[in-house]
């Protein structure tokens, strides 16, 4: 399970759709969303994502990442 906590635009790479506060965990797919982002979470190799509010539901429902709070 992967860590994640409130939507934090300086983990993200400048100019990156992550880091102007848009859900890059939608981003390009065929679920692309206008969603503000709400969270950030470590995704593979270590680099930060974000996600929208749906993004947050359908990651912490599948296990991938921890609910916000739950961080060590």
């Amino acid at each position: 399970m992967n860590h994640s906590q409130a939507f934090d635009p300086s983990l993200h790479e400048p100019g990156s759709a992550a880091a102007q506060g848009r859900c890059s965990h939608h981003a390009g797919g065929d679920a692309d969303c206008a969603g503000d982002a709400v969270v950030s979470f470590q995704a593979g190799e270590g680099r930060w994502e974000s996600g929208c509010s749906l993004a947050l539901e359908q990651l912490v429902e599948s296990g991938d990442i921890e609910p916000l709070g739950q961080g060590a």
